[in-house]
């Protein structure tokens, strides 16, 4: 192609014009590309000083900053903690939304863990207020059941323990302002298990008499049964309720009023020498029935001569006295005879019934320890069955204290499903450490989650998984400095002379003056030889020998409220 300087056509200026700006188009691509190659060698720069540095990388910019820029919209969907539990690992129980006494710390969610068994059923939350405690030794269970009852007394409830084997409520009974009832070989105490349980008001004489005869007749058959290890025959429950009749003088119709106290030995001679005149309405003849009861006869010879002997045969002396915060029947003397602690288990038994059959409007922890004692005996267990399923009528809590699973399992062969009843009874579980050579048992006891079952060889003492209804909680158990000598045990192991158990019977008189005895009561209340002259059972004392001047709760019109300021532990709440 020929240009031409001038007179050229307008084709080659078009033409001129289009080279040019392909010219300018190449031009502006090339620095295009050289300033990419430039910003490409800076970045990577950049990107290596920043990785010799450390540091991360720059946070995205622009409208969404690498965000989607529209939001994800899936169907909201429900489910329970449990369930969530295995995506959320870290949700927890939040702890019992009802007031309660400050027991410990939830260890799982860090929160103070309250509990009262009493608000628990009034909230609907439990069935029955009645629960089981099980632990190894030295695991502490029983200084949660020590813990209870004297937290609890600041608030009016109050506590009865039927069979203190080892004497360790003794502590907790003086600290309450109480004494315990001794009971054992060499004591002057003696409690007749046949005295009549206070009368209810209103009823009539007739009703009276025969709840009264009821009450005596089933607490004998008990003894003996319990005594003779099989059940009794009919003719040795009709020898029973003849001599009872006898002894009362009701078979010869002799007024409420004027009906006699019986004892066992009176028993037992109405059993041995039955007369004709008293079988006359019996389709047997006093010889025939005296033949026929011999085996019920012998045993009661027996526990009023042998076992029992010096025990309960004669009129009370020392009565368990239910009106107070705390009743303790000390059994530490009577050693080495579950049959012998059993028998005296079934009559102090009896005086609380009597006692909680007034319907008095308390509310009581009844305290069941070392349990393992009692399952052998078939009476005792299908008695303190019976108790379980009476515990909302007679508004008290049964606590069930043993070492493993297998002490209930372990009953006589008659009663080992009434014993299986009494934990399938309870509302409330407690599990300290258990042995691993126990953790099948428990578990398919209490149908436990594996989970569960992997941490009761490995908790440390104190902690224990609580299991209230369907729900689970991790507690530990804390104890307040001035509680410490109340609660715990084992003072004898660390070298230390326990002598908290003993009676003044129990002393050289050329030693008295050297003895604490009289320490634990205010001196201003004993006489010169230190026995009780004005002690009034209503203050209470500290272990450590000064007198707390303040009434216990329900006692000279003092209410729950107006304790919390002076109870001996110092200020206590309900709700933390």
């Amino acid at each position: 192609m020929t240009l031409h300087r001038s007179g050229g056509t307008g084709t080659d200026r078009e033409t001129r014009r289009e080279l040019r700006e392909l010219q300018q188009a190449e031009r502006e691509a090339q620095r295009g590309e050289r300033a990419a190659a430039r910003a490409e060698r800076a970045a990577i720069r950049r990107a290596r000083m920043a990785l010799r540095r450390g540091e991360q990388p720059p946070r995205l910019v622009g409208p969404h900053a690498g965000r989607i820029f529209h939001r994800l919209r899936l169907p909201s969907h429900m489910e329970t903690t449990a369930q969530i539990a295995g995506i959320y690992p870290f949700v927890v129980d939040a702890g019992l939304d009802t007031p309660g006494m400050y027991i410990g710390r939830h260890v799982w969610s860090g929160d103070s863990f309250v509990f009262d068994v009493f608000e628990l059923y009034r909230q609907q939350v439990i069935e029955n207020p009645n629960f089981a405690v099980f632990g190894s030794v030295g695991s502490r269970k029983s200084s949660l059941l020590k813990t209870l009852i004297s937290r609890g007394a600041a608030f009016g409830y109050q506590a009865a323990v039927p069979c203190d084997p080892k004497g360790e409520y003794t502590r907790l009974a003086r600290r309450l302002g109480c004494e315990p009832t001794y009971i054992g070989p060499g004591l002057s105490t003696r409690l007749n298990p046949l005295d009549a349980p206070p009368r209810p008001p209103g009823m009539a004489d007739g009703d009276w008499s025969r709840e009264v005869k009821r009450a005596r007749s089933a607490l004998l058959s008990s003894l003996i049964e319990t005594a003779k290890g099989v059940p009794l025959t009919p003719s040795e429950h009709t020898a029973v309720d003849l001599a009872l009749d006898v002894v009362t003088r009701q078979i010869t119709g002799a007024s409420t009023d004027r009906q006699a106290t019986p004892l066992l030995p009176h028993v037992l001679d109405a059993m041995t020498n039955p007369s004709e005149a008293d079988c006359t309405a019996l389709p047997v003849t006093a010889t025939e029935l005296r033949d026929s009861s011999r085996d019920a006869t012998l045993t009661l010879r027996r526990l009023t001569h042998g076992a029992l002997g010096g025990l309960f045969d004669g009129p009370t002396t020392s009565p368990l006295d239910f009106d107070r915060p705390i009743a303790v029947l000390n059994l530490e003397r009577v050693q080495g005879s579950d049959e012998m602690i059993a028998l005296i288990m079934t009559c102090a038994q009896a005086w609380m019934e009597a006692a909680l059959m007034r319907q008095d409007g308390v509310q009581r922890y009844v305290v069941y320890d070392e349990c393992w004692r009692l399952m052998r005996f078939a009476g005792l267990v299908r008695r303190l069955s019976a108790q379980q399923k009476l515990a909302r009528q007679w508004g008290c809590a049964n606590a069930i204290v043993a070492h493993r699973i297998s002490d209930l399992l372990s009953a006589s062969p008659d009663s080992v499903e009434v014993a299986k009843g009494l934990l399938a009874e309870t509302a409330i579980r407690i599990l300290y450490k258990q042995a691993s050579d126990q953790i099948p048992d428990t578990q398919r006891a209490l149908d436990l989650t594996d989970v569960a079952s992997d941490m009761l060889p490995r908790l440390d003492p104190g902690f224990a998984l609580w299991l209230i209804g369907n729900r689970a909680f991790y507690v530990e158990h804390i104890v307040g400095d001035l509680e410490i000598p109340v609660v715990l045990n084992g003072s004898k192991m660390h070298g230390e002379v326990d002598n908290v158990n003993l009676v003044l019977d129990d002393l050289d008189p050329d030693v008295l003056d050297d003895y604490d005895y009289r320490d634990r009561v205010d001196p201003d209340v004993t006489d010169d030889d230190g026995d009780y002259a004005n002690y009034d059972p209503g203050v209470g004392h500290h272990a450590d020998g000064f007198a707390i001047d303040t009434p216990l709760p329900g006692q000279d019109g003092v209410s729950p409220e107006e304790m919390m300021d002076t109870f001996p532990y110092g200020p206590l709440s309900r709700e933390i």
